[in-house]
């Protein structure tokens, strides 16, 4: 990683930083400009992009301190002072006026920068030179410094009196490791590395750069259909750039320093008290002074290492024997009892243990394991559990927190496994309650691996039958609640929700067992989306979120009401809000995101797909993609292929949308009833705007069936998609099952069915205006499409305006139209719509066959069909013809 890369990669971001800076070169009010940021963000390098703009015409001087204070008489300009030889001028006035003229001399008269570095630690007469020359306007001052503390008083006072600009370099944010990722690797980068590398970089730009060198080195880092995603392991303890990196830095630290930053990185987060235990007062305030050190604000006030990567590297290069060292050097003085422990200190002891090699107690190990799932570290949790020995007694529950964390790392048959590992004897000597917590947790697996569903039934008969043996006594009642749980998901799953719904709401609303009734109300929130309640399901999951938080909860089925929370919100075309949200997520849970690479993917891409944001939704979908086919969280790869397929029907990329159709055709739809019931959902659209003539039949029976099934939320949008050329009974069905629905999707289907039916073209703008209120640019214009034909056919010419006027305003956000007015008795086709598309572009006949896929005598014969409908004889004529 020579110089030449970083400033490569440091050009990608921060122009605006850099345009700044050359503006107050420039002006003429300014004496110079200080560039302010703790070390390691790329302060020099900003210079060295700086002096590459202004050379050509500037002469440029650099000076460097000493980064201490000194007292050697012009250090700074001891390169020039070399010129002097054996002819010392007589005094330090005649010497500061030699160097002076020497930098006017060599500028041959082109204005001079000044670049100052390695503050402090500029001497007083070095520092004399640098202000006679500013003064007297002979040079500009570029001055870098880590903080305006820094500074020579001198410069200290120019910057109060508006003489220097400043300019502030920080670390990068999350939004700029994103941007600059994306710039350096050429090419879509997934929300998992971005949140795995800003995590570990703190945002450092030149740790950043060697993380990322790092991971494409080992294989961790790799591009996967176009994408970067995480494929492997990070961080192996190899030799690399990281690990100099870290030497480097640690070798210029005094030795006591290293030894607490050695053991911080060992003890990770602690309490700020625990941290002054363990690493001693001075320790803790000589790491804070040199900025190796944060606390957050709280009431135990967490210490940690201000750079993360700092950490993650002395953890790996320290042997198993350094870390039982430090481990043992620090045991004196900290409480190492794992029932003394809160969460985070007991996952950091557990590590160290892990770590150093060591051995944990099994009551400790089921403790952090349990932990370490709830913090979604799989991976630790796998590693504390190893603790436990087989044939112990607390082996299923070990064996519990293995299938949990194999089932968060999306391994479903390991999971499976993990849980059947047990031997039957043990699983028949458990107690009633211990047995059905292993059988919830095995039908949670078995719900994603083949032929799972058919070991349900005589898993979930056998934990019946032993509860039926049972006295009837508190832990009978457990195991019952916990074989009903089981059940629940097992049909929720299976798209069973009217036969559920009635005990998810009894059960949501038990009185006596808050983690019973939040379980219940999980699985029930995705019931209430999809069958017409989906607001009754956004303020239940808001609820759950609370009440949960307030009383330190985590469900065993929770993430069930965040789906239902994402789905309500998209399905009742609050995608603005779904989008937000779900974008706040990932910020926040930085270690989910990259544990669960894809997911958020997909339900963005998806808010964009259902939201008829095309382009959007196939570059998320695309990134989903790429993740789901290196780890297939949630068996969603047929959904997201579905979905592609939409999107790229809906920009007129025919191509991709077949190849991304095929793949959904092949891929086993070995996943939950809603994701199956979506992808079909997509499959069928996008065959829709392929002008495949049998999709919006088979829409209508979906709904038919769904309808009778109580699902009327999915229900009333397969209506809605097959409707576009649909007939009164259609719409009929539409305005009858919209009904049973809530939210302002909802009330536009209601009205635009009803525009159809009682041919109103004020109903029908009435639907567009809710559509335009929820920016679904799609669906506005087919209800400005359908109002349009409406009033010209009852010769309304003010609403037709409207409504040509309000399809006029949306042809920049929709291209192609998903329906266009009527011209004649019989409707272009989705293809003929797609080759006049073409057409009015310009495009040749042999372009529009390659483009869409199809012969040239295909294309001809749409545009003879586009002609005839449309009363045209010429292209000329085409777009006047079109109406758009």
């Amino acid at each position: 990683m020579g110089a030449e890369e970083r400033r490569r990669w440091s050009s990608l971001v921060r122009q605006d930083t850099l345009d700044a800076v050359l503006g107050n070169l420039h002006d003429a009010t300014l004496h110079g400009v200080a560039i302010i940021g703790p070390r390691g963000v790329g302060k020099t390098i900003l210079s060295r992009r700086v002096e590459e703009r202004i050379r050509p015409r500037t002469h440029v001087v650099r000076v460097f301190g000493t980064g201490s204070d000194t007292e050697v008489p012009y250090g700074a300009f001891s390169v020039l002072m070399a010129r002097l030889g054996d002819h010392q001028p007589d005094s330090p006035a005649a010497t500061l006026q030699w160097l002076v003229d020497l930098v006017k001399m060599e500028a041959l008269g082109r204005p001079t920068v000044l670049v100052l570095d390695e503050l402090p630690g500029i001497d007083t007469a070095s520092m004399g030179v640098v202000m006679q020359l500013v003064l007297s306007d002979a040079a500009k001052l570029l001055v870098l410094a880590r903080s305006a503390s820094d500074l020579p008083d001198d410069l200290v006072w120019m910057v109060k009196d508006g003489l220097i600009a400043t300019e502030r370099v920080d670390v990068f944010t999350k939004g700029e490791v994103r941007t600059l990722l994306a710039k350096a690797l050429k090419g879509a980068v997934a929300e998992s590395v971005v949140s795995a590398l800003y995590a570990s970089s703190a945002g450092n730009p030149q740790v950043l750069q060697a993380l990322v060198n790092e991971d494409l080195n080992t294989g961790a880092l790799r591009q996967h259909g176009g994408v970067w995603v995480l494929a492997g392991p990070r961080l192996d303890g190899a030799d690399t750039v990281l690990a100099d990196l870290v030497e480097s830095r640690m070798a210029r630290l005094p030795e006591s320093v290293r030894g607490g930053v050695e053991k911080l990185a060992l003890l990770r987060r602690v309490p700020l008290s625990m941290a002054m235990r363990a690493l001693g007062p001075e320790a803790v305030s000589e790491l804070e002074e040199r900025g190796l050190l944060t606390i957050r604000p709280g009431i135990n006030g967490e210490a940690s290492l201000a750079e993360p990567y700092l950490g993650e590297t002395l953890r790996s290069r320290l042997t198993a024997k350094e870390k039982a060292q430090r481990f043992h050097e620090m045991s004196g003085v900290l409480e190492m009892e794992p029932d003394t422990m809160d969460t985070q200190q007991l996952l950091t002891f557990a590590a160290w243990v892990n770590d150093a090699g060591m051995v944990l107690k099994p009551e400790a190990a089921l403790a952090a394991g349990e932990a370490a799932l709830r913090y979604f570290e799989p991976q630790l949790a796998l590693s504390c559990c190893a603790h436990i020995p087989h044939g112990h007694e607390r082996e299923v529950q070990a064996a519990q927190i293995h299938g949990r964390a194999y089932f968060m790392l999306a391994n479903y048959a390991m999971s499976v496994d993990a849980l059947n590992a047990v031997a039957p004897d043990v699983l028949s000597a458990l107690p009633l309650q211990e047995y059905a917590s292993w059988a919830a947790d095995l039908t949670s697996s078995l719900l994603w691996v083949p032929d799972g569903y058919s070991r349900i039934e005589e898993l979930l008969a056998d934990v019946e039958w032993r509860i039926q043996q049972a006295s009837g006594d508190e832990d009978t009642t457990a195991a019952l609640k916990l074989l009903m749980l089981a059940r629940f998901e097992f049909q929720v799953h299976r798209g069973e929700f009217a036969e559920v719904a009635a005990d998810l709401e009894a059960g949501s609303k038990d009185p006596r067992d808050r983690e019973f009734r939040l379980n219940c109300s999980s699985l029930l929130a995705l019931v209430l989306a999809t069958t017409g309640r989906e607001m009754d399901a956004v303020a239940l999951s808001g609820a759950i979120t609370a009440e949960a938080e307030e009383y330190d909860l985590a469900p065993r089925m929770g993430d069930w009401h965040l789906r239902a929370l994402v789905l309500a919100l998209t399905w009742t075309g609050q995608w603005r809000a779904c989008e937000s949200m779900i974008k706040d997520a990932v910020d926040y849970s930085s270690g989910r995101t990259q544990r669960r690479g894809g997911v958020m993917e997909l339900a963005l891409g998806l808010t964009y797909a259902y939201a008829g944001r095309g382009a959007a939704a196939a570059d998320v979908l695309l990134v989903a993609a790429a993740q789901l086919e290196v780890r297939d969280t949630y068996n969603s790869l047929k959904l997201v292929y579905a979905a592609l397929a939409f999107v790229f029907a809906q920009i007129n990329d025919v191509p991709s949308a077949r190849r991304y159709l095929a793949k959904a055709q092949e891929t086993e739809p070995l996943t939950l009833w809603v994701n199956r019931s979506m992808a079909e959902f997509f499959e069928l659209m996008a065959l829709r705007w392929l002008d495949e003539p049998t999709a919006a039949a088979q829409l209508v029976a979906n709904a038919e069936i769904d309808t009778a099934k109580g699902r009327f939320t999915t229900a009333s949008m397969d209506l809605f998609g097959a409707t576009t050329h649909g007939n009164n009974e259609q719409y009929r069905l539409l305005e009858e099952t919209s009904l049973k629905r809530q939210g302002p999707m909802a009330a536009v289907s209601v009205a635009l069915a009803r525009a159809h039916r009682k041919g109103s073209a004020a109903l029908a703008l009435q639907a567009a205006e809710g559509a335009h209120d929820l920016e679904l640019a799609a669906v506005e214009s087919r209800c400005a499409v359908v109002a349009l034909d409406l009033a010209r056919n009852a010769g309304e010419a003010r609403l037709a305006r409207e409504a040509q006027h309000r399809l006029d305003l949306l042809m920049p956000q929709v291209p192609v139209l998903p329906v266009v007015p009527h011209h004649a008795a019989v409707p272009l086709t989705t293809r003929e719509r797609q080759v006049a598309a073409l057409a009015v572009r310009g495009m040749a006949n042999r372009e529009i066959a390659s483009t869409i896929g199809v012969s040239i005598r295909t294309v001809e014969g749409h545009l003879y069909q586009v002609f005839a409908k449309m009363g045209i004889t010429s292209r000329s004529e085409l777009e006047q013809g079109m109406d758009w």
